[in-house]
């Protein structure tokens, strides 16, 4: 069975690899892509029933990192990105399926997770040489695997260098830090914070949190553990059981009266357009910032960051560009200025290296420049190259290490 690793940069033609192979068995590769949700069949409405498509094997030696049993009863759909991701490579252990794709996914995972997966993909390449020989020795499925974050590999892997055409989206890291603009972003006190979705799991309890401006947040936490939760809670998509809310010294209701603090980019961009155009997406956004009031960024500071960001056009159909273009194009309204918080969900998944050290000296600008910043990565190394705070959130509260 092969067991090959796609090396490049972004643009470069690693996706393209990955889908020639799955071109050559086709039917018979399971494949997982940068956002997981669509490995999985969307037929299930509970984990129990998606595991149930795909079981052909037995339990005994299944990929399990996660207690499936306490998430049974739960909607694939309603479990974070990485748990998604997880659940995917479950039901690829279970199944009859003995070749695996996988672009990127495991970037979601947090450490332990991650560590688990390329262990069980035969791709750890630390311990000792005869930990990593038995694994390759009991390896039964073929695995090609493209991930920005993995320096070393076993040595029976292939490594595969994509040598495509790079210079497609370029970003413009120097012209956007010069084109930032100064905010005045308000202190945020959370009190007595509680929440439980309505499966009754609970998330939070009595959580107190200070955010202060100029300063980037890092949350961590394992998979699942409430971070994304706690960016849907600011932002008022969802409302908390009972706390409350403060910006300086005025109580804020975001589920009530709406979000006027954190410009967010989504985990996955898709999630987050509101236009088929970029043009659209800006124009619906511009408008609903006059309706509430709120001065919208200048239309020619939009335009230029767009263009630094590598959007040939604002008429462009957005899904008609790579998933690492539109992810970089996600970050456009955060860093804008929209809003003065800027929320940020895994912001450099699927990007490579020079594209996540550019992200990083922009957000440090941004907090520089009175900006607050609150952003959940897994990726150790982008967030190394910033200045930060770390909040891990575990046993349902939030606290500083």
């Amino acid at each position: 069975m092969e067991r090959a690793f796609i090396a490049g940069v972004n643009f470069s033609g690693r996706s393209g690899m990955l889908r020639a192979s799955l071109q050559r068995e086709p039917g018979r590769t399971f494949f997982v892509g940068p956002y997981a949700e669509a490995a999985l069949s969307g037929l299930s409405s509970t984990v129990t029933d998606e595991i149930a498509i795909y079981a052909r094997r037995p339990e005994d030696g299944a990929f399990a990192p996660l207690d499936w049993a306490a998430l049974a009863a739960r909607k694939p759909a309603t479990l974070s990105g990485g748990e998604q991701v997880l659940l995917a490579l479950h039901c690829f252990s279970r199944s009859e399926y003995r070749r695996i794709r996988i672009d990127t996914a495991l970037e979601q995972l947090d450490t332990n997770d991650r560590a688990t997966a390329l262990t069980y993909l035969g791709a750890e390449a630390h311990g000792s040489g005869h930990e990593r020989d038995r694994l390759s020795t009991e390896a039964r499925f073929g695995v090609i695997l493209i991930d920005n974050r993995l320096t070393s590999l076993p040595q029976d892997w292939e490594r595969c260098q994509a040598n495509g055409n790079a210079t497609g989206h370029a970003v413009d890291f120097a012209g956007i830090v010069a084109a930032l603009r100064p905010r005045d972003a308000p202190s945020i006190t959370i009190e007595n914070l509680r929440f439980s979705y309505k499966s009754g799991r609970p998330i939070f309890h009595d959580v107190a949190l200070s955010l202060e401006p100029r300063t980037a947040y890092r949350l961590v936490g394992p998979n699942g553990a409430g971070k994304t939760t706690l960016f849907k809670l600011l932002v008022g998509v969802l409302k908390p059981t009972r706390g409350i809310i403060r910006l300086d010294d005025a109580v804020c209701a975001p589920w009530r009266s709406g979000n006027r603090v954190f410009a967010l980019a989504t985990q996955n961009p898709d999630h987050q357009w509101c236009g088929a155009t970029l043009a659209e997406d800006l124009a619906r956004r511009c408008r609903a910032l006059a309706a509430a009031d709120i001065t919208a960024p200048a239309q020619g500071l939009l335009a230029s960051l767009a263009v630094r960001l590598g959007a040939a056009t604002g008429d462009q159909l957005l899904y008609e560009l790579p998933l690492a273009a539109r992810k970089r194009l996600s970050w456009l309204w955060p860093i804008s200025g929209a809003m003065p918080w800027l929320m940020l969900d895994e912001p450099t998944i699927g990007q490579d290296n020079e594209t996540r050290a550019g992200l990083a000296t922009i957000v440090a600008r941004l907090c520089e420049l009175g900006h607050g910043v609150v952003l959940v990565t897994h990726d150790d190394d982008f967030a190394a190259r910033l200045p930060h705070r770390t909040l891990r959130i575990e046993d349902q509260t939030i606290r500083e290490p």
